[in-house]
Parts: C-alpha cells; sequence; structure tokens
C-alpha cells in the first residue's frame, strides 16, 4: 500500500497515470461497502449510558485496544475537557507498553494489565476521578508477572476510596515516585527487594514481602 506522498506523486500536473497507478489510489482506501478488520484499527470504542439514581445523566466510553498494537502511545487516550470519560478498557494480549500520560484523568474502575506488558510509563493512569457527574474513582488494580517497570505518579489516584489491596508481581524491578499514592490501600504484597520507600503507598497500609 502506498503512503499519500507516493500517490501525490503520480497524479502531479503533466503526469500521465497508468491503470496501476489508479488502482494502487484505490487500494490504499476503504471502500464504503468493505468492513475494516480490527487489526487496522487504533482502538475500539463504545458508549456506555451512564445512569444515577434512574436517571441518565450522560455516557461514558469502553474502549478496547486491538490485538495488533504493542505500545500504547503517551497521552494517547488523556482526558481533555470533554463530557465524557472512558471507565473502561480492555486491554489486548500483545500489549507491551503503556506510555507516559496515556489514559490520566479518566475514570477507569478496574485496570487489569495483559499477560504481555513490560512497561507502564509515567503517569499513565494518574488522577482516575469522575470529573463529570460524580465521586467515584479507581476500584481495582490487577498487575501481570512479566511486568518489569512502573513509572513515576503512574497509578496516583487521591480520588480513590474502594481499592484496598495491591498486589505487586514478582517480576516488577523498578517502582516510580508516588507511582501507587492511593490513600484508600491498606494492604500491599511485594516481591522482596523491592524498593517502595518513595511509591507513595499510605503510611498507614501494611506493606508484606513475600
Amino acid at each position: 500500500m502506498k503512503t499519500k506522498e507516493e500517490l501525490r506523486l503520480l497524479f502531479e500536473n503533466g503526469d500521465k497515470p497508468v491503470q496501476e497507478d489508479f488502482w494502487a489510489l484505490l487500494d490504499s482506501y476503504w471502500h464504503k461497502d468493505e468492513k475494516i478488520p480490527e487489526t487496522s484499527i487504533d482502538s475500539v470504542e463504545k458508549i456506555i449510558p451512564v445512569i444515577i439514581d434512574g436517571v441518565h445523566t450522560g455516557h461514558s466510553i469502553s474502549v478496547s485496544i486491538p490485538n495488533n498494537i504493542k505500545k500504547i502511545a503517551a497521552n494517547a487516550f488523556l482526558y481533555s475537557g470533554m463530557n465524557y470519560q472512558i471507565i473502561e478498557v480492555n486491554f489486548n494480549e500483545g500489549l507491551e507498553e503503556i506510555g507516559p500520560g496515556a489514559f490520566g484523568s479518566q475514570n477507569i474502575k478496574k485496570i487489569k494489565t495483559p499477560s504481555t506488558l513490560k512497561i507502564i510509563g509515567d503517569s499513565a493512569f494518574n488522577g482516575q476521578a469522575n470529573l463529570i457527574n460524580g465521586s467515584d474513582s479507581l476500584e481495582e488494580i490487577i498487575l501481570n508477572e512479566g511486568l518489569i517497570t512502573i513509572g513515576i505518579a503512574a497509578f496516583q489516584c487521591f480520588g480513590a476510596t474502594v481499592i484496598e489491596d495491591l498486589y505487586i508481581p514478582s517480576t516488577l524491578t523498578s517502582v516510580g515516585q508516588n507511582a501507587f499514592a492511593i490513600p484508600s490501600l491498606k494492604t500491599v504484597s511485594a516481591p522482596a527487594g523491592l524498593d517502595l520507600s518513595n511509591a507513595g503507598i499510605p503510611a498507614t497500609a501494611t506493606i508484606t514481602y513475600r
């Protein structure tokens, strides 16, 4: 498939495009009668209605990451003031890295990382909170074995009131400052030797090393 720059060169003033050039142009775009395969889409979004006390108050978004994606770019899904937020994200097996700020200031309730994930960047899930019509926030974190690095303030979530327990996988070797600054945490299970002194875990939480 040719890039836009390559296609433009085929149709400059004075050019005489041939059959193959027109076919290349057609093959570079989706026709309205074609179904776009999931592997060609960066993310799939689904609207979820928000019901509070039986009243429809707006909508949120569920995001699914397709199987061909290995890295989610920095700030890819960063909240920027819209009248809706992401409350659910489904990660694909094969994903290896979540970039800095990727889901910052959204309202994801459960974060479950895929078995292939190795890196979570700075502030990747920072500030999960309902910024539109409530006070709900992050409720659960499930981290995969195989995870190696968690960046600065990756899960910093001062509005969390439900999440109490955290299991840190044995493969993790680096935890950034305030990575787990979650006030509601009560128990943390961590691999022996992992430095959590600056991780932001509340002083009242019990940390058990395995």
